[in-house]
């Protein structure tokens, strides 16, 4: 502004003020200079302008966060428990190296356990913050963007793994010992020297014929997600499948794929062994192991024989790949014991469980960034509309490319598979309206739930923050 246009100093001011009589208007006090000059030579003040929004993949600003999740134990002190002065050494040395990350207790009672966690503060002031609707991160009544559970199903159940997952990103462990100290030793120097090459990945889809859900889930997650890979320009040809539909869908050929190539993403999709229904053990043993084109298991130590983890995420799409639990939230669905009722009711049988591929994968010398996979089966319904013909695994694929290799920490990368959840329950309710109203929306009802279901029990084990190293162009 030149001094010719410059404002001169006024005589006199108007305010925008009526009294019922004169427009208002004053002339400047003798003290008005100093009051314009107040302040001259002192830093700015801060305007009161929204700040700009925390990147939701930071973990480490404190707007966003990430917090650990401990079962509570009323036999210890309250500031015991807000340090997490009770988890295994490994975990408290993650503590203190995420400094001022909280300690989040999962409560029992009825009227908490659905939708609240407990936080202790050193000052023995005691909170209970809200799943749905709390300030976001680290600070005082705040609920961290990313959550990583510690225990077993048996303790902190997979219902609550289910509902945290709609508002924050969940990983768990259930690893102790050495294994434990593995993985949080990768996880604190975020895998130093890793073998894993982000520009190598391996998807293996089993196929057992057209009559099988195995051919629908190869079309609908396998062979998108392969395109994606094989698109990229810096993954291209070493975008390595192993085509069921070719018979190349075998443990050995997986086994030989994973030591050969090194591999940043793994997945998977097939049946997962539940069975013999009446050998108990047996069925804790292989858990939800992928099951190949000859119906052979992949085996966790043959897994270790060929090839270390080191860094690598895998996405086993396949019943109980995750793990299992005490009850089914399908009971009820399928005529009481038909063949299928008898494979759920058996699984529920064996109670919750952790699978032992995720299992060995996450503590093995060199581990695992993370394991994707489901603790209750995929119906073809869930992947597929059954009216239509459409496929609904979109999201899932999108997740699996687009959000690993943005990069993007696991646990925001599956954030829109996620979020269906509330959206086909809203469907659902939709559903149930019309055919209380007279409308035959039955099977709208079963189609959303089922795929709700689905997209619930997928979880993440290992920590949320992780992801897949970035590839070249990312990491210049």
């Amino acid at each position: 502004m030149t001094a010719e246009s410059a404002p001169a100093y006024p005589s006199e001011l108007r305010v925008n003020a009526w009294t019922g009589g004169e427009t208002a208007a004053g002339p400047l006090g003798p003290r008005a200079r100093g009051w314009a000059l107040s302040g001259h030579g002192r830093a700015l003040p801060q305007l009161l302008a929204p700040e700009e929004e925390a990147d939701p993949a930071d973990w480490r600003d404190p707007r966003v966060g990430w917090g650990l999740v401990l079962p509570d134990d009323d036999a210890l002190p309250d500031d015991v428990k807000a340090r997490g002065d009770d988890a295994p050494e490994p975990l408290r040395e993650l503590l203190a190296a995420r400094s001022g990350s909280p300690v989040l207790r999962y409560r029992t009672e009825t009227e908490l356990r659905f939708t609240h966690l407990r936080r202790y503060y050193t000052d023995r002031s005691v909170q209970d913050i809200a799943l749905s609707g709390p300030e976001r991160g680290t600070g005082v009544g705040a609920l961290p963007r990313y959550l990583l559970l510690y225990g077993g199903p048996d303790v902190i159940p997979w219902d609550f793994q289910y509902l945290a997952n709609q508002s924050a990103a969940v990983g768990r462990l259930t690893l102790t010992g050495v294994g434990l100290e593995n993985y949080v030793t990768a996880l604190l120097g975020n895998w130093p020297g890793s073998a894993a090459r982000p520009t190598h990945t391996v998807v293996w889809a089993a196929d057992h014929g057209p009559a099988d859900i195995t051919r629908v889930m190869r079309t609908a997650i396998a062979a998108r997600v392969q395109r994606s890979l094989a698109g990229d320009s810096e993954i291209g040809a070493h975008a390595r499948y192993l085509d069921g539909g070719q018979h190349q869908a075998t443990a050995a050929a997986l086994y030989q794929a994973l030591g050969d190539h090194h591999p940043a993403l793994v997945v998977t999709t097939s049946h997962g062994k539940t069975g013999p229904l009446t050998d108990p053990a047996a069925m804790v043993r292989d858990l939800g192991l992928p099951v190949d084109d000859e119906y052979s298991i992949v085996d966790p130590a043959r897994v270790l024989d060929a090839w270390q983890p080191d860094g690598a995420i895998w996405y086993a799409h396949a019943c109980c790949s995750a793990g299992s639990d005490g009850s089914t939230i399908y009971a009820g669905l399928l005529e009481a014991g038909s063949w299928v009722d008898q494979v759920l009711t058996g699984i529920a049988g064996i109670g919750a469980h952790v699978a032992p591929l995720p299992e060995a994968l996450l503590g093995a010398p060199r581990p695992l960034r993370a394991f994707i996979g489901h603790v209750e089966p995929t119906f073809d319904w869930t992947i597929q509309n059954p009216h239509t013909g459409q496929k609904l695994t979109t999201s899932i694929c999108r997740g699996l490319y687009d959000g690993l290799f943005r990069p993007a920490p696991v646990g925001l990368a599956l954030r829109e598979p996620y979020s269906h959840v509330g959206e086909l329950f809203a469907q659902r309710d939709s559903a149930y309206r019309a055919f209380d109203e007279g409308a035959d929306s039955a099977g709208v009802a079963m189609a959303t739930t089922l795929a709700a279901r689905d997209r619930q029990s997928m979880v993440v084990l290992g920590d949320p923050t992780v992801g897949v190293p970035p590839l070249p162009s990312r990491a210049r």
